[in-house]
């Protein structure tokens, strides 16, 4: 028996040891990395990538102008972060190396462009060098040699993308687009016969960035923001027209920078990971569709990966979404501050017409307007979605509509949500289900009304214009000086209880208050009040909040966007 025994530790052990000195053989090496070229900007500023191990990695730089964060990494998935120091000289590159051993390596090239800053002139059909209105350039290839803080100047006239997106298929025609990969200013609205010293007009000299191909085609975005987040510097584009992309074949997508660019996301202007200024800037009639692919989100406009965007005097108009969600507006974990602009006249078929936060996103619109934008699901209008947050200052929502019973034709919060309506009118908003001015569904939606007027919607017969789903039934919305629906409520936050609010006969047909003993006259806040209150948030809300829509002081207390 116990040479049996014997017999048998000797097999087990002659297999253990056969067996690791097998698996010994077959263990690989492996080392991947996110990508073969990072090109930077001629700041001093941070940048990442990815490497996939499954042993410690080195890392080195062989020039002195890129700085890494440390020189070992542990086995797994990691990031390479580094810091480039500013280039005030010509273009430079330098090598990142990656190593397990002596033999498995990945080598990063680290391109950072010129620090000098030249100043580019273009036209529709520019031959010359862009070194004058003598000798304009294409867009294109003014945008191959701008560097940070370049200024490109557009002349009057219709121009189209004929340059295939970095990283895109050149044998797929609608993946040419104008993409902006630097942090630089466009500006439009030059005469075609300019002059060193003319300025701008953009109402006057129209200047149209258009994804329409020559060959019937359309770009996925005619528009594609993919500069980096640097301190100091921004993408600013000033007086444009763009308009006629093509958001579709969402499932498919474009690696740039570490960010994932869908080809069905923003029709008119797909924004990655940027800052960006938009002033005087029209992104109308784009469409999101299924013409190719998996239907498109966000006809208009798209933004994401904590995108920070800002506008100013420009318009999200007439987008149409055919099969799915987002006709005007889609920040997706960005985040949007708006003033003096309109997103009107959107349509998806689907959930958010005009303005959509989802996921994480943050919304402020100052002095604008959301109206006439239709769909066929949840938020016609501003729709908020899984912890989004929205402040709305002076802003008119009107005619919003939806034809679904789900809910929310003006503003809808879901999941986790919170919104501030400061000094706006929300009336004229249609939908065949419950609260077409305001509605709060799913989870916990905080929702504050201050100043404003939320009046003279139409919803089901059994809800009024400002309800909420049973799930936020219980959590009551702070209400002061304002007028919902037919109740007055006071500045403190009380029901007043011998007043009554008639937008049929209190609201002129331009939203004014007007009329004989209207509470909205009487019974709001005035500049002063306003001013104190905007005080209160982190960050201070903006100077604009003791006036109205157009501009004119509030030395009463008047209700709603427009006191006069």
């Amino acid at each position: 028996m116990k040479s049996i025994y014997s017999l048998l530790l000797m097999i087990t052990i002659l297999f253990g040891f056969s067996s690791c000195k097998k698996d010994k053989e077959t263990f690989e090496e492996k080392l991947m990395s996110g990508t073969e070229l990072m090109e930077v900007g001629s700041k001093t500023g941070k940048y990442q990538f990815d490497v996939l191990s499954n042993k410690n990695m080195l890392l080195e730089s062989d020039v002195d102008w890129i700085v890494l964060d440390t020189s070992e990494l542990e086995k797994g998935k990691r990031k390479v972060v580094f810091e480039v120091q500013a280039n005030q000289d010509d273009e430079r590159s330098g090598l990142i190396t990656v190593r397990i051993n002596d033999e498995i390596s990945k080598q990063v090239l680290v391109s950072q462009e010129s620090g000098k800053v030249p100043v580019f002139f273009v036209s529709p059909n520019g031959t010359g060098d862009g070194s004058s209105w003598e000798s304009p350039s294409t867009f294109h290839a003014a945008m191959e040699k701008a560097t940070t803080g370049s200024t490109i100047y557009l002349m009057e006239g219709t121009y189209t993308p004929f340059k295939t997106i970095r990283n895109g298929d050149s044998a797929e025609e609608s993946d040419k687009t104008f993409e902006i990969n630097k942090n630089i200013s466009l500006i439009g609205g030059f005469s075609s016969d300019a002059s060193i010293g003319a300025k701008p007009n953009a109402a006057l000299y129209k200047t149209i960035l258009d994804g329409r191909l020559p060959s019937g085609k359309q770009a996925f975005h005619t528009v594609t923001v993919t500069a980096a987040k640097e301190a100091e510097s921004q993408v600013y584009i000033e007086g444009l027209v763009i308009t006629g992309g093509n958001a579709t074949d969402r499932s498919t997508n474009i690696s740039i920078n570490g960010l994932n660019f869908s080809r069905g996301q923003g029709g008119g202007i797909a924004i990655g990971g940027s800052q960006v200024h938009l002033k005087a800037v029209e992104i109308i009639d784009n469409k999101a569709t299924a013409d190719k692919g998996t239907v498109g989100f966000a006809a208009g406009m798209y933004a994401f990966g904590s995108a920070d965007v800002i506008m100013e005097n420009s318009k999200v108009n007439n987008n149409t979404n055919t099969g799915n969600n987002g006709g005007g507006v889609w920040m997706h974990t960005s985040n949007l501050t708006a003033y003096n602009s309109q997103f009107n006249g959107n349509t998806a078929r689907g959930t958010a017409g005009g303005v959509h936060g989802y996921p994480n996103a943050k919304i402020i619109l100052y002095n604008s307007e959301v109206n006439q934008n239709s769909n066929t699901s949840y938020g016609a209008g501003l729709y908020l979605r899984e912890k989004s947050t929205g402040i709305l200052v002076n802003c008119l929502l009107v005619g919003n509509k939806s034809t679904s019973k789900n809910g929310g034709g003006a503003v809808m919060l879901y999941d986790d949500c919170k919104i501030d309506i400061i000094s706006s009118t929300i009336t004229g908003n249609e939908i065949p289900g419950p609260g077409a001015g305001v509605y709060r569904r799913s989870k916990v939606n905080n929702l504050t009304i201050v100043n404003s007027i939320i009046s003279g919607n139409k919803q089901d017969a059994t809800s009024t214009d400002v309800d909420a789903y049973t799930d936020n039934a219980g959590i009551a919305p702070i209400i002061k000086g304002s007028a919902i629906a037919g109740q007055v409520y006071s500045e403190a936050g009380s029901v007043v209880s011998d007043l009554s609010f008639n937008p049929a006969t209190m609201l002129s047909a331009q939203y004014v208050p007007m009329g004989v003993n209207n509470p909205a006259l009487m019974h709001g806040l005035n500049g002063s009040s306003l001013t104190t209150l905007g005080q209160t948030y982190n960050p201070v809300l903006e100077s604009q909040i003791n006036a109205d829509k157009n501009g004119n002081e509030r030395m009463d207390k008047i209700m709603g966007a427009l006191i006069k």
